[in-house]
């Protein structure tokens, strides 16, 4: 009796039942083997290796071809994956670039208007004491001139 596994059940009571079936079998045909001539049996065998050898070798090459494509498509995802990652690092350091380009920026700004602070503080002290000193000196200069008024009159 041969057990169609075609079926889709592929539990393990049905892989119990189909390695119980095969074991039977194997067993009924040594002993079959038994009665046969020997000469002829090896020949069976040799036959029996040829067409498993076979099967292998073309369950090998869909098994080779499996690996092939799947390593094809994760060589691919990683390849995807490694750009993607340089193009962010690039974006990265071009933000870290034009950070350190506007920190200098802000950094040379502060200095300058310090600079410019420093200069309008120093005219504006300039100009406080020049008016002071005007403002001394025109009453200074004012009741002056009555008296060389007189003196070149004389």
């Amino acid at each position: 009796a041969v057990v169609s596994t075609q079926s889709g059940h592929y539990g393990r009571g049905n892989k119990q039942k189909l390695q119980f079936q095969e074991s039977k079998l194997c067993t009924k045909k040594v002993n079959i083997e038994k009665k046969c001539d020997p000469v002829e049996i090896h020949k069976l065998q040799i036959e029996e290796l040829k067409a498993e050898v076979e099967h292998n070798k073309n369950e090998r090459a869909e098994t080779q071809k499996i690996y092939e494509t799947e390593m094809n498509r994760l060589d691919n995802i990683k390849s995807k994956c490694n750009f993607q990652k340089k193009t962010w690092e690039n974006k990265v350091q071009k933000g870290r670039e034009a950070l350190l380009k506007n920190e200098a920026n802000c950094i040379n700004t502060r200095l300058s208007c310090r600079k410019e602070l420093f200069e309008k503080d120093l005219l504006l002290k300039r100009l406080v004491i020049d008016t002071k000193r005007c403002e001394k000196n025109i009453p200074e200069l004012t009741a002056s001139l009555p008296l060389l008024e007189k003196m070149i009159k004389e």
